[in-house]
């Protein structure tokens, strides 16, 4: 759809790919009297956000090439006080998040009731304010999430229990490892988001062995090649179970790989050094620390210095070397927090 030249200013410009949804609004805006601008093509609406003062812009977020954040950017850039609404067939926090960073007055999603829209354009070009809906709807969707992946959360930790009840030496194990994961990323400076992920990562690392027969998880000995060939797949089976949640994606990818080695002799793909996510190093880790503390039928438990000497000649070949330095230093300066499994 070609821009609709009017012999006045326009105080609206619609900027969306579909032609139907610039059509649809144009039209409602019209039955309030208030006259628009359609451009279907982002760059064209470039053009017109430099040439011209608009009140208000709408625009999808998700088109080819210029995206809604992208004109948010530039409207604020050469015309701040415009009021920025945009519109998404898919919310997510992130956009969210962005949304409001960059200074965004409200935030739609497809499909919306056409009269309520309309009537809450106009009154943002009679509001003075810059500040529109946009925080408390923000805040609104990250507490519907954060309550949505906590449950998701409780419903898989349901399945690692019924796991962990299978095998007397895994019980506790997931809770642990979460432990010595979450104090390990606090310690070396990660954002409180990145350790959260971590967290429940840790918590889950270990679902994907519900797909392993009873007879080789609950093994007293020492596994055959074969069976240790079923305990292989489970970071991928743990990922692809996870994946089937969108909100946990992130811990997904973490999950699927935390037995990969620096060396690139791990599994289940071979990531070797930095291509390991670092999440998954320090999961690795802090899986590697619980299972050597603990005492097994083919091995007794190691004390806190011989695990932690491990982590040092293990450094550059099993673990992230720097990584390992650091697991070491918070050990010694923290070793009230260093949990001594019961013999099962």
């Amino acid at each position: 759809m070609e821009a609709k030249i009017l012999t006045k200013p326009a105080d609206v410009l619609v900027v969306d790919d579909e032609k139907h949804i610039c059509e649809m609004i144009r039209d409602g805006l019209s039955s309030y009297g208030i006259d628009c601008i359609c451009a279907s093509n982002p760059s064209q609406a470039k053009q017109l956000i430099e040439t011209t003062n608009f009140k208000i812009l709408i625009s999808d977020i998700y088109m080819p090439d210029i995206t809604g954040m992208d004109l948010l950017s530039h409207t604020l850039r050469h015309n701040p006080s415009c009021k920025v609404v945009l519109i998404t067939g898919v919310v997510n926090t992130k956009n969210l998040a962005d949304a409001l960073q960059k200074g965004a007055y409200d935030f739609f999603q497809k499909p919306f009731e056409l009269e309520r829209f309309i009537e809450i354009i106009a009154k943002a070009l009679a509001d003075d304010s810059p500040f529109g809906n946009l925080p408390i709807k923000a805040a609104r969707a990250m507490v519907k999430e954060a309550e949505l992946k906590r449950a998701s959360v409780e419903s898989i930790q349901a399945l690692v229990q019924t796991v962990e009840a299978k095998d007397p030496y895994t019980r506790r194990h997931s809770e642990q490892v979460t432990h010595y994961a979450t104090c390990i990323a606090k310690y070396v400076g990660l954002p409180a988001k990145s350790v959260e992920s971590i967290r429940i990562a840790s918590l889950l690392h270990d679902i994907g062995k519900i797909g392993i027969p009873d007879n080789v998880l609950t093994k007293p000995g020492r596994l055959t090649k074969e069976e240790f060939e079923y305990i292989r797949k489970h970071p991928a089976l743990g990922a692809e179970i996870m994946e089937n949640i969108s909100i946990l994606s992130t811990e997904a990818f973490l999950v699927r790989h935390h037995h990969e080695r620096w060396d690139g002799q791990g599994y289940p793909v071979g990531l070797a050094g930095e291509e390991i996510p670092f999440g998954s190093r320090i999961i690795n880790l802090a899986d590697s620390l619980d299972a050597m503390l603990m005492q097994r039928t083919y091995k007794t438990a190691y004390t806190v210095d011989k695990a932690l000497d491990e982590f040092k000649r293990c450094g550059g070949s099993q673990f992230d070397p720097a990584l390992a330095i650091e697991a070491i230093r918070w050990a010694h300066e923290n070793p009230e927090k260093i949990i001594h499994p019961i013999s099962t």
